[in-house]
């Protein structure tokens, strides 16, 4: 039985580790430029390397997900707290891109996909009541990364270089991701959490429609987290300007996902989760227009951070008023494995079509064409779900 403030800490831990952690896996567009210049490389092919770094990161956890629910969270956080720090390092320390293209992928990915997923699953688990509204907070972390690391990154860079920066923030992840790990569960979970198996969550067409749709809507949203900020630096933004746009994006989407709390609580998570999949495509679409003009832009990363704030802040709560917490862990892992899936197409599509036609806008239309598919997909999720479980309070 978790008390109210076991529960506390766990909530508290969640969103400080995994705004750490996937910071340094989502929000590190601001290096696209840099890196590329410290080793010599084409910007597509850093945007290639930080895609690689998500999709791991969101990948893991079909495997972490069902692991953390039948074993506990607690040993993988510890293991992100080593493996993020490592990945970092390997970047500071190459001599060779592909290098530090494999520790900012394999190390900084994968130390950050032993937590998101775990710790989502954590907080279902502990919080019975208003879980909904508990696991929107819970995600905040990932609003919160991308309001930090963006201009954090920015200011590294410009007094250490790459190279010492990313020491700096490989200390930093090592000590507030570990400082979190004695609030997360250590025990044995639900033994039978993921006895159902993949194929078995998969047989559901609802949640195939769920997952499939993720897909398009994630290629869409990660591309601005990616590219925001250098394709505003291509427009003759500086870099800071570029930082700032993204943690405008991440301000605004932090913010919605508070408001979506008392939303969720209000009319359930998959309404408010349907609002934000509309918004995201539409809100990219409008960076068609506002591109090439700095106010424009700021404007964008307001209407994009809110309706990512939507739709990702509510994805996994609206997820568990559809389908049940039962094996929730797998469930949110494939979900992520979706969001993987897309977050490698996305930016590395967008990165390499803006480098082809020699303009931003070549990449923004990626984005929009995979949002726009992916929403007349997910809008359909909630059709025909198999046993849906009461509106959690």
């Amino acid at each position: 039985m978790t008390t109210r403030a076991q529960g506390g800490r766990l909530l508290a831990a969640t969103v400080v580790a995994t705004s750490v952690g996937l910071g340094l896996a989502t929000g590190t567009g601001p290096l696209v430029g840099p890196v590329a210049a410290e080793f010599g490389v084409t910007r597509g092919a850093v945007a290639v390397m930080l895609a690689a770094s998500l999709a791991i990161t969101l990948g893991l956890g079909v495997v972490t997900g069902p692991w953390s629910q039948r074993h506990g969270a607690r040993p993988l956080v510890v293991l992100g707290a080593v493996a993020i720090p490592a990945g970092l390092l390997a970047l500071a320390g190459a001599g060779w891109f592909p290098v530090a293209a494999a520790g900012v992928a394999l190390g900084v990915g994968g130390g950050a996909g032993c937590l998101f997923v775990p710790l989502q699953t954590a907080v279902a688990a502990a919080v019975e009541r208003h879980r909904a509204a508990a696991l929107v907070v819970a995600s905040a972390g990932a609003g919160l990364a991308t309001v930090i690391t963006p201009p954090a990154t920015v200011a590294l860079v410009g007094a250490l270089g790459v190279r010492g920066a990313a020491v700096v923030l490989a200390v930093v992840a090592a000590a507030v991701v570990g400082a979190c790990a004695p609030a997360v569960p250590a025990g044995r979970g639900d033994a039978t959490a993921s006895a159902a198996g993949l194929r078995t969550v998969l047989a559901d067409p609802a949640f195939r429609r769920f997952v499939l749709g993720a897909v398009g809507l994630c290629a869409a949203m990660f591309v601005p987290f990616v590219h925001l900020a250098s394709f505003a630096t291509m427009r003759g933004a500086g870099l800071a300007a570029g930082a700032l746009l993204v943690a405008v994006a991440g301000s605004a989407s932090l913010l919605a996902r508070l408001v979506a709390v008392p939303a969720v609580a209000r009319w359930g998570a998959w309404p408010v989760c349907r609002v934000g999949a509309v918004a995201l495509p539409v809100s990219v679409a409008g960076w068609l227009v506002a591109e090439g003009r700095l106010a424009g832009l700021v404007a964008f990363a307001v209407v994009f951070g809110a309706a990512h704030g939507a739709f990702v802040g509510v994805s996994g709560a609206a997820a568990a008023q559809l389908y049940g917490v039962t094996g929730f862990g797998l469930r949110l892992g494939v979900m992520h494995l979706a969001a993987a899936a897309g977050g490698l197409l996305g930016p590395a599509v967008a990165g390499l079509a803006a480098d082809a036609a020699g303009s931003p806008t070549a990449g923004i239309a990626v984005a929009v064409a995979c949002g726009v598919a992916g929403c007349a997909v997910f809008l359909r999720a909630g059709v025909t779900a198999s046993a849906p479980a009461p509106v959690p309070r």
